[in-house]
Order: structure tokens, then C-alpha cells, then sequence
């Protein structure tokens, strides 16, 4: 892995969402431009199912489906989200929380965690991956905030702040636990892959975009796994990519034969699901072969459908 690269384009450029990648642009969603761009056919695609878990209805995964935060009145985000602190030991670390419009606090609501990649923060995140607005009001969204721009992707720093941000919205939010979901971009896919691999019983699915595993990553647990990566990726080789997927099919105890994915909004987007899997453990690879004067990125037209395919668990 390219952390000694990595670090210093963190060091170079201070809205590293994309770690040296896209300019993030005037339109103010981390470089979406042109036919990349989300339509609004597609966003449109995302409005509310309904598909939130009704208080007391067990999915089997042996997890509770409500928190205590379930009939307590909140207010849902600004624009902006709300900035909040959660204590990490002796540290206080910060996210930033989107509560849905019409927010409602009989409705356990999923949870989506979206990791920044190097040198970014979760503000700048939320303006990149926009999954407060692609989640139409059926989602909490989280965009973690990583201490100093990075992530503690192969020990337990940022695993004891996922477990105390996820303890916290429960206390406040109607949340189901057994629909807790991470996506991550670049070196935030890392922390995504990490946590997948070391949180599995809390994680139902992972999206893992234009990032790999860290080197020592060992003794995970099953875990639905989208790994996402662009051909043409100038910073993080599509060769990271094909490891943190055969990675996980490995972990998941798939076969190497595939079929295209045909739901979601996935088809025709270089999407294959692997046989084998077992039906809670999924795998899927996205290798994104278009042309795009950005080189590493999560283009537009593939973020609607990982939404809509985490919301399907």
C-alpha cells in the first residue's frame, strides 16, 4: 500500500476527499461534472419505501431491531447536519449527523457511516458522497470524522469510535441495529474494509470504493461486501481493488464465478455477484471502466444504486 504517497498528498492538498484525485469543483459535490453527474431520473429513483423496521420485528440476526432512542422526539439535520462529539477513551471525537426530514421516532431507522478518505473530515465528506440526500429520508447518516484526517485502519482506535457513535444514536435515535451500514472512499474504503472485517456482527454491509485491505488485516468475520473501483484510478491501483475483493470472497466463502448484477440501478455498470456466497454474505465487484478526467473517484451515476442496494437488507 502507497501510505508514504498518501500522506503526502494529505500534507499537499486539504480537501483530500479523493486523496489527490478530483477537484472538488464549484458545483459543491466533490467534482461531480458533466455526465457524471447525478440526474434527477436518478435521484428520483430514491424516494421513501418505507422500508424501515417496524419496532419488535426480529430479522434472526440475533441483534435487537430498536434502541432506546426509539419514541424520544428529535429534531432532523439542518442542512449542514449537526456537528456532534462522542468520548473515545480520553479523546472527544466529532461526526457529523443527518437526521431525516419527517423523522419519525416510532420508525427504527437504518444507519449509513461514510469514511472520508486521507486529509478530509466528515464535512467535506458529506458535500463528496451526498448520502443524506441519495437515502431520500430513509436513512441516519454519519460522517465520521478521522483524528488528524486518518484512520486507525489495522488496530482499535476507530472501532472503539464507531462503538461509542453507535451507542450514542441509540440513545437518542430510533435506530435497527441489524441494518448498520459503512461506505468508504479511498482511504476511508480502508477503514470500511476494517471494519467490516473486525465489526461484522454490527456491520450488514460494507461499500468499499477506489481503497484495498491494509496489509495485516486477519481474522474477520462474514460480512455483505460491494467493492467498488475505477480501471483508470491514477492514485489507488484497480490493483488494490481486485485484492480487497478476492479478500473478501475468500472471507465470505464464495466461488470465483460470477453473474452481472441486474438490480439496484447496478446493471450495465461493470457489476458481477459471486456464486457461492452465503445468502447473508454477499459479494459484489464494480469495476467502473469509463473515462472520466477524474481519475480516482466514486462517479455519480454508481451512488443511488450502493444505496439502494445496502437499503435492500
Amino acid at each position: 500500500m502507497r501510505f508514504a504517497r498518501l500522506a503526502l498528498l494529505g500534507a499537499l492538498a486539504p480537501f483530500l476527499i479523493r486523496c489527490g484525485g478530483d477537484d472538488p469543483g464549484a458545483s459543491g459535490d466533490g467534482g461531480a461534472q458533466g455526465a457524471d453527474a447525478p440526474t434527477a431520473t436518478a435521484t428520483a429513483t430514491a424516494t421513501a419505501t418505507g422500508t424501515g423496521t417496524a419496532p419488535g420485528d426480529d430479522g434472526g440476526s440475533g441483534l435487537p431491531t430498536t434502541t432506546p432512542g426509539c419514541g424520544v422526539a428529535a429534531k432532523p439535520s439542518p442542512a449542514a447536519g449537526d456537528k456532534k462529539t462522542v468520548d473515545v477513551g480520553a479523546a472527544k471525537r466529532s461526526y457529523v449527523l443527518y437526521v431525516p426530514a419527517g423523522y419519525d421516532p416510532s420508525r427504527a431507522y437504518p444507519v449509513v457511516f461514510v469514511f472520508h478518505g486521507i486529509g478530509a473530515n466528515g464535512t467535506q465528506m458529506s458535500q463528496f458522497v451526498k448520502m443524506q440526500d441519495y437515502s431520500a429520508g430513509n436513512a441516519i447518516v454519519v460522517f465520521p470524522d478521522g483524528a488528524g484526517g486518518r484512520w486507525d485502519i489495522e488496530g482499535e482506535q476507530d472501532l472503539l469510535f464507531f462503538d461509542a457513535m453507535q451507542k450514542s444514536l441509540g440513545a437518542t435515535l430510533c435506530v435497527n441495529p441489524q441494518r448498520v451500514f459503512a461506505l468508504g472512499f479511498s482511504y476511508g474504503a480502508y477503514m470500511t474494509n476494517h471494519l467490516g472485517c473486525r465489526r461484522s456482527s454490527a456491520v450488514r454491509a460494507i461499500v468499499a470504493a477506489d481503497g484495498g485491505f491494509a496489509d495485516k488485516e486477519s481474522g474477520c468475520g462474514k460480512t455483505s461486501a460491494l467493492v467498488y473501483h475505477r480501471r483508470e484510478d491514477d492514485d489507488e491501483p484497480v490493483a488494490n481493488g481486485v485484492a480487497a475483493r478476492d479478500k473478501w470472497i475468500a472471507i465470505n466463502g464464495c466461488s470465483k464465478a460470477s453473474k452481472p448484477v441486474t438490480q439496484w440501478g447496478l446493471d450495465a455498470k461493470g457489476c458481477v455477484a459471486y456464486d457461492g456466497c452465503p445468502g447473508a454474505a454477499p459479494v459484489l465487484w464494480c469495476e467502473d471502466t469509463a473515462t472520466s478526467p477524474y481519475k480516482h473517484d466514486l462517479r455519480d451515476v454508481y451512488r443511488v444504486p450502493m444505496w439502494k442496494w445496502m437499503e435492500h437488507f
